[in-house]
């Protein structure tokens, strides 16, 4: 009794590629410097994260530090640095 085979790999086929379809990063371009690419975004974004951090302590037993990075002003450095989202 398996007569949808072909449709039913067609319709699980389709809905696997829409699912990894929407994994995708989101690409940004640098609207000062149009040759920027990847590599600048990298740098700027790791520039921008870096000065906006700051390193918590935790003591008790065993004592802990972590970094926190304020993400929203992390984003506001890179939107004046010239990055925006890339539109498809």
């Amino acid at each position: 009794m398996r007569r949808c085979r072909l449709p039913c790999v067609l319709l699980t086929l389709a809905l696997l590629s829409a699912m990894l379809s929407g994994c995708d990063s989101t690409r940004y371009q640098n609207v000062n410097h149009a040759n920027y690419g990847e590599a600048e975004y990298k740098s700027d974004l790791s520039q921008c994260r870096s000065e906006n951090s700051k390193i918590v302590m935790s003591s008790g037993y065993d004592d802990r530090s972590e970094v926190q990075v304020d993400e929203a002003k992390a984003r506001s450095c890179m939107a004046a640095r010239g990055w925006q989202p890339a539109s498809k």
